[in-house]
């Protein structure tokens, strides 16, 4: 648009003082509490956002400014007291009469309000991102916490895309309390929960399956808020991935009703279990408590072809198998493929919700124990790190232009006690989420957990559910140039490490993986820390481990950068 150029270019003397707002502080910033509800914003500098496309409606912004006003939203993103700031991605006038006729109506009139405000803060991220750091971006996080991914279109000059459907231009506006940039497709709010989706229509049987288990309340919940001990203000988002059936795929099965979904479950019983006991393990079977998307719940690091996951059921797995040459979508990926089988259905798959995703199944999928199943364990792979990590890089798709950190030993998923003389590394926290660059592209989900417990620190976690079975172990870790001294064993004893499983002096074994490094070139590195262990039953299991180096206390090079732990059955 001709105004973008004009307007940007007039206002370049005035915009190192305008930017001085792109900072953001928690405590003023609130997009619920307009501090100047009803009022009118004038700067001597720039208009803020709503006040400037108003300005501008010649210029094809007259809808959004409409709908700014219908959801009472106008003011919010005006706001411009000390420390508050907004990258706006606004459709113009084409792309949201474009966008009514996608959700069904004629007009802003015929959404509801609350709706349309959730499509503002959809479309609405706090703190202002300028064009050199937008376009580097992966994804962006919005103002109800959603992630939106951004791909920058190659087939047109200018243009990003946006969660794979929403077309934006690259070009900033700036305005006096944030940065605009203009949609020509708008995208779609995510408003639904994981419930909201399944709890009616084609999925009764499932939906009421859900509601008598519980857990139609858990995939209702988006996130909650709690005050820790310390008095500071708890935020836990809540993810999850449900393996959906329909009705239409249940009657394939002969189950017509919920009653006929329990009484199928207890005919083919062989534990004596009640029907409340057989539907609970059931309907968990089909629930991972993170977001996976059909691509991540296929993937494996190295070349194979089955993977297995923990369900929501206590100590039952089911198994993912990639087929590399399958000629269409609907094949590429076999659920428990060497018991009853099912697939995705590529049209009703990946439907991302509020909280988490939707994959619908071909068939109904009944509780099945595997056979022993290569487990991969990324260390990062918990909901309570993903809570403290900045959602645009959390398990990045891609390495990112710099290490990113996050210190997440308040993370429930670890039990950890520092060692009496502590650490005297400075570049890392007790335990940091830490994202890779390129040098390291080869870490799983580009991201590692780096403990620096210092000497006689020690560390608790849970693992994944593992088949029954002897396994070989091997952890892979980062290895970088400061770890010289550790693979050389020139200070201290290498890094030396006391392992074990469960508590189990059977199962517990010392070890010093840095010093198996066979490069003294920064890389993601693999070795054999058991050569067997045994588990005899199928279940998650309690991994620890004791930092017995003395140089974890004494040299500031010291940490340690596990990627993930992968268990590969012996015959």
């Amino acid at each position: 648009m001709n105004f973008i150029k004009h307007f940007y270019n007039s206002l370049l003397p005035m915009m190192a003082a305008a930017l001085m707002l792109a900072s953001c502080d928690k405590d003023v910033f609130d997009i619920d509490n307009d501090p100047a509800e009803d009022q009118t914003f004038v700067t001597s500098l720039l208009s803020p956002i709503s006040t400037m496309l108003e300005q501008e409606q010649n210029e094809g912004f007259a809808e959004y400014v409409k709908l700014l006003r219908y959801s009472n939203m106008y003011n919010a993103l005006n706001q411009s007291s000390a420390g508050v700031s907004f990258t706006a991605f606004v459709p113009d006038d084409n792309a949201l009469k474009e966008f009514y006729r996608r959700r069904g109506v004629d007009s802003l009139e015929q959404l509801s309000r609350e709706y349309a405000r959730q499509f503002v803060l959809y479309h609405t991220l706090k703190d202002s991102i300028q064009h050199d750091a937008f376009v580097q971006k992966k994804q962006v996080q919005n103002l109800n916490g959603d992630v939106i991914s951004v791909v920058i279109d190659t087939l047109h000059a200018g243009a990003a895309i946006l969660n794979g459907e929403g077309m934006a231009s690259t070009e900033q506006v700036s305005a006096s309390n944030g940065i605009v940039y203009v949609l020509h497709t708008a995208m779609t709010p995510l408003v639904e929960t994981v419930y909201d989706r399944v709890g009616q229509g084609a999925s009764s049987i499932m939906g009421e399956a859900l509601r008598a288990t519980g857990w139609a309340d858990k995939l209702s919940v988006v996130m909650d808020t709690t005050i820790n001990a310390d008095r500071q203000k708890v935020v836990t988002h809540y993810y999850y991935t449900l393996l959906n059936v329909s009705d239409a795929t249940f009657a394939k099965d002969g189950i017509g009703s919920f009653d006929q979904l329990k009484a199928k479950l207890k005919s083919e019983d062989n534990d004596g279990l009640s029907e409340d006991s057989l539907l609970r393990k059931y309907v968990g079977y089909h629930i991972l408590t993170n977001q996976y998307t059909t691509a991540e719940l296929g993937a494996m690091v190295g070349s194979d072809a089955t993977r297995i996951w923990s369900s929501s059921a206590t100590n039952q797995v089911f198994t993912v198998t990639y087929d590399s040459l399958a000629a269409n979508e609907a094949d590429k990926y076999v659920i428990n493929a060497m018991g009853v089988k099912a697939k995705f259905v590529p049209a009703a798959s990946n439907v991302l919700c509020k909280n988490g995703y939707i994959h619908e199944l071909d068939g109904w999928m009944p509780v099945w124990e595997p056979e022993q199943t290569t487990v991969l364990w990324d260390l990062a792979d918990y909901t309570e790190i993903k809570n403290l990590v900045d959602a645009e890089f959390y398990q990045p798709a891609e390495p990112t232009a710099s290490e990113q950190r996050f210190r997440v030993a308040t993370a429930p998923c670890f039990e950890y006690e520092m060692g009496e003389a502590g650490s005297k590394n400075r570049s890392y926290s007790d335990i940091d989420y830490v994202t890779c660059r390129n040098n390291l592209k080869d870490a799983n989900n580009h991201d590692r957990i780096v403990f620096n417990l210092g000497y006689m620190g020690k560390v608790s976690m849970r693992t994944p559910t593992i088949v029954r079975g002897k396994y070989r172990v091997e952890l892979t870790i980062v290895y970088m140039t400061g770890n010289n001294f550790m693979r050389q064993l020139s200070d201290g004893n290498g890094g030396m490490l006391k392992m074990s499983f469960d508590d189990n002096e059977d199962y517990t074994i010392f070890t010093a993986p840095y010093t198996k490094v066979p490069s003294p070139l920064p890389g993601v590195y693999t070795s054999t820390i058991y050569d067997e262990v045994e588990f005899p039953e199928t279940a998650a299991h309690k991994f620890s481990f004791v930092v017995l180096d003395p140089s974890a206390s004494t040299n500031s090079n010291f940490s340690l950068q596990f990627d993930y732990i992968k268990f590969i059955p012996i015959e």
